[in-house]
């Protein structure tokens, strides 16, 4: 699903490098149908943003994707235990383990060997609606093209046409926050590899919070939500997820700023179990 982004356009070209690794575990079967998923996923992406006047920008994303076994497992079954939570039955697996595997009445696919490479290049174009030194208001139209190899798990197999009304605004009162959310739609393409089942009209949703402790710090919090992918009667696929993060930002200069955050699935099962991210951010001043 698209990211969330300040809804304003910027004066100059600004650049993003995301680099995220999410840790699944996911064990479920209900009737004929099963999903199992023990594996690590890394992205890394660079984003660039290129304004065209002060109310159109285009933007692209270029990710490369690895699936495979990670190195997280020990750390998050000591998490566990150290805090006596529920791991899901992660601890009963070995560690480092990867496979993923899915079987219905009318579909199944596995993975079990690590790949890597190209994911899902998307591109979009945003129009500012509204903007005053207050707010800012704009709408986005995308395409997501199916460039990353589908049965590695790197992309989805499909071409995705989206569209997104994206807002940002300051608090208008004595705490110093910034806010960005957004609503948004996708027409997903018809993916061999989610089956018959697929669900093809899928919305997204996201709020984020950057509170300014001081010059050079930012306390980050963010809510993402979408629809599920297919018609399914298990959690993980067939349930809408719904994602917080929480993170701190730290700003280097007037135009460099590092993000740090993770990322849990509080809908569990819809999401990874855990994603840390790191993002290196270039803003142009004015």
């Amino acid at each position: 699903m698209p990211g969330q982004r300040n809804a304003a356009v910027a004066s100059g070209c600004t650049l993003n490098l995301n680099s995220a690794i999410a840790s699944q575990f996911v064990i479920d079967q209900q009737g004929d149908e099963a999903v199992f998923f023990d594996g690590e996923t890394t992205r890394l992406s660079l984003a660039a943003r290129i304004p065209v006047n002060e109310r159109w920008d285009v933007a692209v994303t270029v990710p490369y994707v690895r699936q495979d076994s990670g190195f997280l497992d020990a750390v998050i079954n000591d998490w566990h235990g150290a805090f006596g939570m529920s791991d899901g039955g992660r601890s009963l697996y070995p560690e480092d383990n990867f496979a993923y595997r899915y079987a219905s009445a009318d579909h199944a696919l596995i993975v079990s060997e690590p790949h890597s490479g190209l994911g899902d290049v998307s591109v979009e174009i945003t129009r500012v609606l509204q903007r005053s030194d207050e707010q800012a208001v704009s709408v986005s139209l995308g395409y997501k093209f199916p460039t990353g190899d589908a049965q590695s798990f790197l992309g989805s197999g499909a071409g995705d046409t989206f569209a997104a009304l994206r807002f940002s605004g300051v608090h208008q009162g004595d705490l110093p926050i910034t806010w960005h959310g957004q609503l948004g739609y996708s027409y997903a393409g018809e993916s061999e590899l989610l089956g018959p089942d697929q669900r093809r009209h899928l919305w997204f949703a996201g709020l984020g919070l950057d509170w300014r402790l001081s010059e050079a710090w930012s306390l980050l919090v963010q809510y993402d939500g979408h629809a599920a992918p297919l018609n399914s009667e298990l959690t993980s696929l067939g349930k809408a997820a719904a994602l917080v993060s929480v993170g701190a930002r730290w700003r280097a200069d007037a135009q460099w700023a590092i993000d740090f955050s993770f990322v849990e699935d509080i809908r569990v099962e819809t999401g990874p179990d855990v994603t840390f991210q790191m993002n290196i951010r270039y803003l142009p001043t004015r």
